[in-house]
């Protein structure tokens, strides 16, 4: 038997905000990302982020481990398996290429969730959400692309990151409805971090760690605790309440903060190309979130077991 789960517009909204905050982090991750895919080595920076989160996850919450039945494992080993393909294809694409531009290509999953959406569960996306999504893909596109900008394996890479973003955003859906958000992030973040440890050992040599300087160990520590073990846990909390086509195109800030964030630490040039595609992002999540104010009243989400 399936149940919809329908939650009202203030919860949505109050959802929806704490995903902006979660887009704030992130955003300000991908300089710090790019600078530990630089200093150590791509598939070892993931390593060192996600161990470290795993290990706190653990401390914080050890009953959510003890306790987790075989089916909390195996939606868990699902998202796990994407967020493989997110972090991979996400570090060795700011390896290869710059950060603002992977903040807008990453970005363009905002577009591919609805049409996922409706291609797996026959529901149409409103008008208002194509809308909201058309707005901040053309934002995204006039933030990042420049005369002359050459489109290299870096960016390949980062499309095909957000291929991995739109499912991650959609299976996070559908799992946190179904296992305790917390519990979910927990497991998730242990069997990714038991999948990337032997890829990183048998692709790359072991980072000599004893040589590593502070800054590194204070960027992986917060890349751990902040964007990784408590952005994830907000998120997924948020997921059990904002649409997955919200949780999309808000989380798409990412990539105006990350531009941001970029050309204030001198990573990347600012252009006024980019503060007009910015502009055009923060347009598209306020489409958004009139859709709540002004639209059809919606029911929330994927149908739970």
């Amino acid at each position: 038997m399936t149940e919809q789960i329908s939650h009202t517009r203030k919860q949505i909204f109050l959802a929806d905000m704490t995903l902006v905050v979660v887009a704030a982090f992130w955003g300000a991750g991908i300089p710090i990302s790019a600078l530990l895919a630089r200093s150590i080595t791509p598939l070892w920076a993931v390593v060192v982020r996600v161990v470290f989160s795993a290990l706190f996850l653990f401390l914080f919450f050890p009953k959510k481990v003890l306790t987790a039945s075989k089916r909390d494992w195996q939606l868990s080993t699902l998202l796990a398996l994407i967020m493989v393909g997110v972090f991979v294809t996400m570090t060795f694409g700011l390896y290869y290429s710059t950060a603002s531009k992977q903040a807008f290509i990453g970005g363009l999953n905002v577009i591919m969730v609805p049409l996922f959406i409706w291609a797996l569960y026959k529901v149409k996306p409103s008008g208002w959400v194509l809308l909201s999504a058309g707005l901040t893909t053309l934002g995204l596109l006039v933030m990042g692309f420049t005369p002359g900008m050459e489109f290299n394996v870096g960016d390949l890479l980062s499309f095909v990151m957000a291929i991995f973003y739109a499912l991650q955003c959609i299976g996070v859906g559908y799992c946190a409805k179904r296992v305790d958000p917390v519990r979910l992030v927990t497991l998730h973040i242990i069997v990714l971090a038991a999948i990337m440890l032997p890829l990183a050992l048998i692709f790359e040599p072991v980072p000599r760690f004893a040589l590593f300087p502070l800054k590194i160990w204070a960027s992986i520590l917060c890349v751990s605790l902040v964007n990784t073990t408590i952005c994830f846990i907000v998120q997924f909390k948020a997921q059990r309440v904002s649409p997955e086509t919200h949780v999309a195109i808000i989380l798409s800030l990412e990539s105006f903060f990350g531009y941001v964030l970029a050309v204030l630490s001198g990573q990347d040039p600012f252009h006024l190309q980019g503060a007009v595609g910015g502009l055009l992002v923060l347009a598209g999540m306020m489409l958004t979130e009139a859709e709540g104010l002004f639209g059809k009243s919606r029911e929330e989400g994927c149908s739970s077991d």
